[in-house]
């Protein structure tokens, strides 16, 4: 049903495009993808080549508990390739009959769109050519309304499992001005969510006026400091960012490559601190913009996600977790990999990497346990952290 409407959208929004066979890593790599009924159904009848529907007959599996909106799921090759993939890089379905033969899944990718209180599509850091859009936008990321028209399935509605008085979109862009304010620095913009966050739901629990009140201010900034971190506090930083990486490898067939090559780098040095500091330098040669662009890709991924309104039965501290440990992995990650890697495109295929597993994972839940296990929630702790 083709929908025409006003949406939320982030003012890169109109630039994207797909890279397609142009693509160093395909989106599709390593997914099993969910098709809805109506288009395995479609595609096991379409009017196709001899080949084309082989690779189709190949890919085309029925999950194991079919519902209308998740009904099969195109399945992986055996090296983790889609098999509906050319030699080319492109799709072979879209090569051959055009866009509207994709499955929806395939058609809107990596757009995500939001239809609750409010209207809403972005698109997601796992793709690499959002990435790249990001590499040479220097403004803070504004959001604009625009009109788009979608073919959309009848999607399940999402529960907002968190109280916001109605006020969710609201409070949504109160949270990414902090994320945005570059009067201070990344770490301290972090600290200053977690102490918003505190302060909105208090004001929710109060009542209607004081949310509004508490709204139409400034939020009180994070007192950090500016002096470097010192020996102590990047040793546990560390111990806690490698313990954190080395989970997510056993997790994250996306991240595993980069992974293991990073924490292998560092705990064969002679001083890991000292290897550390000196890939940071190299990492900030490399990206000098560095702090513009990790803000996009976490402001990007906030509203995206609907941060922190999601629809998971989590506490909103443990999104607060869950959004220091995305920061923590993307800088960790970006510096030790660009440190054996020195390329701007390394840096794309790294973080989007890291996207394609925070961003179709349950991560949030995950990595607030995580750091409850190994009692590194508290703020101190997380300051240690986000300061690598």
């Amino acid at each position: 049903m083709r929908d025409t409407k006003l949406y939320l959208v982030p003012d890169y929004y109109p630039y994207f495009h797909c890279k397609m066979g142009a693509c160093r890593h395909a989106c599709c790599d390593g997914w099993p993808i969910s098709i809805t009924m109506k288009d395995y159904f479609r595609l096991v009848g379409i009017s196709c080549s001899p080949e084309l529907r082989q690779r189709l007959d190949r890919a085309l599996h029925i999950v194991q508990h079919p519902v209308d909106e998740a009904y099969a799921e195109i399945s992986p090759s055996y090296d983790g390739t889609c098999p509906l993939r050319i030699e080319d890089g492109r799709c072979g379905l879209q090569a051959e009959l055009g866009e509207e033969a994709l499955s929806t899944v395939c058609r809107l990718y990596p757009r995500g769109i939001r239809d609750g209180e409010t209207s809403e599509c972005s698109c997601a850091n796992s793709c690499e050519a959002v990435i790249e859009l990001f590499l040479s936008h220097r403004e803070p990321l504004r959001f604009v309304n625009l009109s788009l028209d979608f073919d959309l399935p009848p999607f399940k509605k999402v529960e907002n499992l968190f109280p916001t008085a109605g006020h969710s979109q609201e409070i949504r862009l109160y949270y990414i001005r902090i994320m945005q304010d570059r009067s201070q620095k990344i770490p301290d913009r972090l600290m200053s969510l977690g102490m918003a966050m505190q302060d909105i739901e208090k004001a929710i629990r109060s009542g209607d006026e004081q949310l509004d009140l508490l709204l139409s201010r400034n939020p009180e900034p994070f007192k950090g400091t500016d002096e470097e971190p010192g020996q102590e506090q990047l040793d546990k930083g560390m111990e806690i960012a490698s313990a954190l990486l080395k989970k997510v490898d056993e997790r994250s067939r996306a991240v595993r490559q980069y992974g293991e090559e990073a924490l292998n780098w560092f705990e064969h040095g002679a001083n890991s601190i000292d290897r550390y500091r000196q890939a940071v330098s190299n990492f900030e040669s490399v990206l000098p913009d560095w702090e513009i662009v990790f803000e996009h890709m976490i402001v990007n991924h906030m509203f995206f996600e609907q941060f922190p309104f999601q629809d998971r039965p989590v506490p909103v501290a443990d999104e607060f977790l869950a959004i220091c440990a995305v920061y923590t992995l993307l800088r960790f990650l970006s510096v030790s990999w660009l440190a054996m890697h020195p390329a701007q495109t390394d840096f794309v295929d790294v973080t989007s990497a890291l996207f394609r597993l925070v961003e179709h994972t349950a991560f949030d839940s995950f990595a607030a346990v995580f750091f409850k296990e190994i009692s590194a929630n508290d703020p101190v702790r997380i300051y240690d952290l986000v300061r690598l």
